[in-house]
């Protein structure tokens, strides 16, 4: 034998009917060296005699190969030896012998024949070690080869029985095992079956019948495995995980007790977190993290961005510590289990009753992988103790400290505020109050102010003309008490979020049927989020590409197109600044002009088939038809790479745009397809257009990845606004993420980046502001039209 640098330990297990001539096999004379184990005995208990007669029929019998899978047990059955193992008793162990009697053999091969008779599966199973870790833990003398099979043995008595317990065996299981010297690694063949089974029935579709389950969970598998390996450490080793594992333990219990202390809660953010997942719980089910139904999906939607913010903020020393202890506690078992990476080795599996073989590369210890896990466990155990401190109470947060606005007032309606109601330090409209979840308490009276209201308001939300004051009411936040359960977050709530974080609560929120009135106006809020969040975004990557393009200087036969595309970049963030502003504070003229803008700039992916009409599509095709010619035109390809924010050629830039063309029109053919076999009831030719659209669909769907970048291009200006924004998140104390710094991209002609962006921001970010500032008047001013 010889030491390798094969994964400490490997598993493999498969199964097929019981069979009693599997015994022989695993109790083959060259596979085991009982003189070697016998001499680390201090005594020999289970030993009792055999009868010559007994022995000799026993060693003579030959092995059949009638197992299902055949392959293996060619491999397991190769050149039998005939000398005799012992004249009393044979290497093969059990659970209550280290050394099974001759005579007690055919007892065994009896119960595999009664297990094979009522249905029940042999699983055989294949433990090998590497020769080197038994070696390091004492167990093999790589002198004299002498292996302690006692201390093996000891460890499978102990892991069987939870085995068997873990995979819900009946009483009547039963195992037996070899270990094995015959090979380069020390292994240890085992089998395991029922007298009678308890294992649940399936359809086995090869042999066409119903037939007892043979996997065993992979969950078991690991344990199995685990516990076999910490049974074979050194006891310093042991004892050395163990306090790896308490300390682990310890910070998982300390992160438990923390992350969820009401008292502690200071964040505006982290508060509304937590309200909205306690909102959105659906009721009369049982409350669990890892669930996935559909009524869960927005409650656990927030659960997870509380959780990033605590983890970050309060829980973040003992989060790093835990993250460093845990990386190091999982190098520990580098090598345990898994092969080394890149190393090839051939694949077996069945397809239908027949072997296919190929070969294939290990993916070796993904260390990365399981720390993931881990935290994906402690991420549940955290959310978890959550829930159930919800069950309890729902949350009593005691109130953020809300902004003082008086001064936002006009000196005429301070004075009317503090005449009637002197100690009023955060006033706003009842209608306001309510969307953050307060209510008048009993008792409250109003506090009467003077609104002025515009016929029409710039983009700003200025208002334009002379006013007609009207009388409104209001309410300080002493006169409010709040009820979380009717809480809706702002839009300037939801602008914490990231546009990514956005798509995810509106899908989360789409999930759910028979939505409520609330939840209708939560989704249609999320989704006016989501689009201003991922046009503020657009916004920001024109700024730097029209930045950009005003630094370079252009070959004669390049300006057309550098021109061709300023003037499309000004347009676009024209089109954007429209979106930003209501309808109902734009002239007729600017909703046109909105109108317009914004169909020239249609994204062909986002647009959908059914409103792929022939004059939606017309303006959006002309237009990148028009940048195709120009494009033929230049001879510097690396203007494209500035506009892209990646390295690309005349040629796939030009085959990109074509295939925004073939999207467009595929869309509309599909579309015009719809609509005529609305209006056909001929069968026949309405099979024939479903068919077109399935042919399309497929087409649509290969233009599509062609658009999808690779790692390879991915485009380094969206990546530099995503974090710019992102930046700007933090600088909004949300606390949900801790800058990583300014954004770094390493490529010449992105080096002044960062600085225009910090330039562009500042003229965009009134709009922005003012938009959100408006949210309010703008309902109002929606609800008065409406009961006019």
């Amino acid at each position: 034998m010889s030491l390798s640098s094969s994964p400490n330990i490997t598993f493999m297990l498969q199964y097929t009917e019981a069979n009693s001539q599997y015994v022989d096999y695993t109790n083959r004379d060259e596979a085991v060296k009982i003189e070697e184990e016998l001499s680390l005995e201090m005594n020999r208990q289970m030993v009792e005699g055999l009868t010559e007669e007994e022995m000799n029929r026993i060693q003579e019998a030959v092995p059949e190969t009638q197992l299902n899978f055949r392959e293996y047990i060619d491999y397991m059955n190769r050149s039998y030896a005939t000398e005799n193992q012992s004249e009393e008793l044979t290497a093969i162990f059990t659970q209550e012998a280290d050394y099974l009697q001759k005579r007690r053999l055919t007892d065994l091969k009896n119960k595999l024949e009664s297990a094979y008779q009522n249905g029940s599966l042999l699983w055989q199973g294949v433990i090998s070690f590497d020769n080197a870790f038994l070696a390091e833990q004492g167990l093999y003398d790589t002198a004299t080869g002498q292996v302690d099979q006692k201390a093996i043995k000891a460890v499978m008595r102990d892991m069987m029985p939870t085995l068997i317990q873990k995979e819900g065996l009946s009483d009547s299981a039963f195992w037996w095992g070899n270990i094995h010297l015959n090979t380069d690694n020390i292994h240890i063949h085992f089998g395991l079956s029922e007298v009678e089974s308890n294992r649940e029935k399936i359809f086995y579709r090869p042999r066409g019948r119903m037939e007892y389950k043979g996997n065993f969970s992979q969950k078991t598998i690991n344990r199995f495995k685990s516990g076999v390996y910490h049974g074979l450490l050194k006891e310093e080793i042991r004892s050395n995980l163990i306090r790896k594992e308490q300390v682990l333990a310890n910070l998982k219990a300390n992160l438990m007790a923390s992350v969820y202390q009401e008292d502690k809660i200071t964040s505006s953010a982290e508060k509304n977190f937590l309200e909205q997942a306690y909102n959105h719980l659906p009721s009369g089910k049982k409350w669990r993290y890892a669930s996935h139904a559909r009524d869960f999906a927005v409650s656990k939607f927030f659960l997870d961005r509380y959780l990033d913010s605590y983890l970050q903020n309060e829980g973040h020393a003992a989060y790093q510590e835990f993250l460093q202890e845990t990386r190091e506690f999982l190098k520990t078992y580098q090598g345990v289990y898994s092969s080394e990476k890149n190393q090839i080795y051939e694949k077996i599996r069945k397809v239908d009753g027949k072997t296919i073989r190929t070969l294939a590369e290990s993916k070796g210890y993904d260390l990365e992988h399981h720390l993931a896990r881990r935290v994906m466990n402690l991420r549940e155990r955290l959310a978890n103790t959550i829930l159930k401190s919800f069950r309890e109470a729902s949350p009593q947060i005691q109130d953020i400290q809300l902004e003082k606005n008086l001064e936002s007032f006009s000196s005429l309606n301070q004075r009317k505020i503090l005449e009637q109601f002197p100690e009023a330090s955060v006033v706003k409209s009842l209608n306001a109050w309510k969307k953050l979840g307060y209510f008048v308490k009993e008792g409250g009276k109003p506090i009467e102010i003077v609104k002025p209201v515009y016929e029409a308001y710039d983009k700003h939300g200025t208002g334009i003309g002379q006013p007609e004051f009207v009388t409104d009411y209001v309410y300080d936040i002493s006169q409010l008490t709040e009820n979380i359960q009717m809480k809706i977050l702002t839009l300037k709530d939801l602008s914490l979020l990231s546009s990514s974080e956005l798509k995810e609560l509106v899908d989360a929120a789409k999930l759910k049927t028979d939505l409520t009135e609330k939840e209708r106006r939560e989704l249609g809020t999320f989704r006016y989020a989501l689009k201003f969040s991922m046009l503020e975004a657009s916004q920001k990557e024109l700024q730097v590409r029209q930045k950009l393009l005003e630094q370079i200087q252009p070959l004669v036969s390049d300006q057309p197109f550098v021109d061709f595309k300023k003037q499309a970049i000004t347009q676009e963030l024209q089109a954007i600044e429209l979106q930003l502003i209501p309808n109902y504070k734009l002239s007729e003229d600017n909703q046109l002009l909105k109108q317009r803008l914004t169909s020239q700039f249609e994204d062909s992916v986002a647009l959908p088939i059914d409103k792929a009409t022939a004059g939606a599509i017309q303006l959006p095709i002309r237009q990148l038809r028009a940048e195709i010619g120009l494009v033929n035109q230049i001879q510097d390809d690396s203007i494209l790479s500035l506009l892209k924010g990646t390295t690309i050629t005349k040629q796939a830039y030009i085959e990109e745009l074509q295939t925004k063309v073939s999207i467009f029109q595929l869309k509309y053919q599909i579309n015009n397809r719809n609509q005529q076999m609305e209006q056909l009831s001929d069968e026949s030719a309405i099979k024939e257009m479903k068919l077109a659209n399935s042919q399309s669909f497929a087409e649509l769907k290969r233009l599509y990845t062609k658009l999808q970048p690779t790692e390879d291009t991915q485009n380094q200006i969206t990546q530099a606004v995503s974090k710019q924004l992102q930046a700007r998140r933090v600088i909004k104390k949300t606390q949900l993420q801790q800058s990583q710094g300014s954004s770094r991209i390493n490529t010449d002609f992105m080096r002044q980046l960062t600085a225009s962006l910090t330039r562009s921001q500042q003229a965009s970010k009134r709009a922005l502001m003012e938009r959100a500032r408006s949210d309010e008047r703008e309902e109002q001013e929606e609800h008065r039209q409406a009961h006019r």
